[in-house]
């Protein structure tokens, strides 16, 4: 991800210049490097939610809470006892 955006800012820096030199508007040039800087950060993609897990949807968009896509480990023990020691 770091080399895209480096390659980004090397590229919209590049796109400056030549404005400059050439005489001419970079804007679009520039939306265009922007626009395939955020396609590539979409198309890395990231850690996946592990199998089984779920994600509510409300009417406000996706809530998520800590537990809801870590999956019970089935151990009813409270984790803050320890073994004998209180």
């Amino acid at each position: 991800m770091i080399k895209l955006l480096l390659a980004v800012i090397v590229l919209i820096a590049a796109a400056m210049i030549a404005g400059v030199y050439f005489s001419f508007n970079p804007a679009i040039s520039i939306f265009v490097i922007l626009g395939f800087g955020i396609y590539g950060v979409t198309r890395i993609g990231g850690p996946l939610l592990p199998k089984g897990s779920y994600m509510p949807w409300t009417s406000h968009g996706v809530y998520m809470r800590g537990r809801d896509y870590v999956q019970d480990d089935g151990d009813p023990e409270d984790p803050r006892q320890g073994n004998g020691f209180r």
